[in-house]
């Protein structure tokens, strides 16, 4: 009797075992997904990310996906569209013209058997932020021109990445003095059809091409009576180009002529000049004219020398005209 009871329990066991697996097996797969955050995109924009469909128990079968909630403009697509828990596959989701606004989109996996798993993100669309334009310089800078010379305006190019090319929208100020030696300033701004604008300058400096002679000189003037030795400076004219002050010539205090050079022949030329001025031995009025001037050159030294008449009328009311030769070195 106690056996036959034994083997009846085994057998009722074993039935409620082999119904509880036939029941799991009809109850089909349970899964879940993973990677489905919120997420932020420009109009425009694509994006792809990692979904994984994550096994939980019952038997393995294959899934598909469905979206819904999809505003206008947007597509999202799965690649592979199905599969076999565990898998993980690439949602890729395009924001083709859509319109700036939050969305709720539901993505459901669906299992052979029927059973199904859904996941809601929100898909934030926001509209790009202006980016500001962009000015280059033609031509860069600083620039240097010559005194007396002509300036051609180079201009800048501007680029926007919303509104493109925005060459003629550059507005440009400033004025640069073509007879004045001097650093001039140029600028240029430009701005895009969002009101951000970028902005440079450009230098332009006004040179005599004479400018490398100025500087400090000691001199040495020989007449016929005697040789003098002293110092001066020589600076490179403001407006004319090729010219050049002497300051103190012949080493007379407010004597400063002017010179013209001529490139070509390297030659100096002294107009007749009158200076009210204080020399070593009197104070009256010299003219200064001259009858020779050349430029040479050793390496880094350079020597002027400027043969001229030096006229005045002496304190015992004696006209002079002395013959002077002056030899600048720096």
């Amino acid at each position: 009797m106690r056996k036959n009871t034994f083997y009846l329990l085994l057998i009722i066991s074993l039935s409620t075992l082999f119904n509880a697996c036939t029941k799991e097996e009809d109850n089909g797969m349970d899964f879940k997904i993973n990677g489905l955050k919120n997420i932020a995109l420009y109009p425009t924009d694509s994006i792809s990310r990692t979904v994984t469909v994550l096994y939980l128990g019952g038997k393995h079968e294959e899934v598909h996906f469905t979206v819904a909630g999809l505003p206008s403009g947007t597509s999202i697509k799965f690649s592979p569209a199905s599969g076999t828990a565990d898998f993980s596959c690439i949602q890729t989701i395009n924001t083709n013209q859509t319109d700036t606004g939050s969305y709720s989109i539901t993505v459901t996996a669906t299992s052979e058997s029927g059973k199904s798993f859904s996941k809601t993100f929100i898909l934030q669309v926001s509209a790009k932020p202006n980016i500001s334009p962009t000015l280059n310089l033609n031509g860069g800078s600083p620039i240097t021109i010559i005194l007396n010379s002509m300036y051609i305006e180079l201009g800048a190019t501007a680029i926007d990445p919303e509104d493109g090319n925005l060459n003629s929208s550059v507005v440009i100020s400033g004025n640069v003095n073509v007879d004045s030696v001097g650093i001039y300033t140029i600028s240029y701004v430009v701005y895009d059809s969002g009101g951000l604008k970028d902005s440079l300058t450009r230098s332009v400096h006004v040179l005599n091409s004479l400018n490398y002679l100025s500087g400090q000189y000691t001199c040495t003037t020989v007449t016929g009576i005697d040789t003098t030795h002293w110092t001066t400076s020589i600076q490179a004219g403001e407006t004319q180009n090729n010219s050049l002050k002497i300051f103190k010539i012949g080493d007379s205090f407010l004597a400063d002529p002017k010179l013209t050079f001529d490139p070509a022949t390297s030659t100096f030329a002294l107009a007749t000049q009158s200076f009210y001025c204080m020399t070593p031995t009197d104070t009256s009025i010299h003219s200064f004219t001259g009858t020779s001037g050349t430029l040479t050159q050793i390496g880094q030294s350079i020597k002027i020398q400027l043969d001229y008449f030096d006229v005045y009328t002496d304190s015992l009311g004696i006209l002079q005209n002395i013959t002077r030769r002056d030899i600048y070195i720096k």
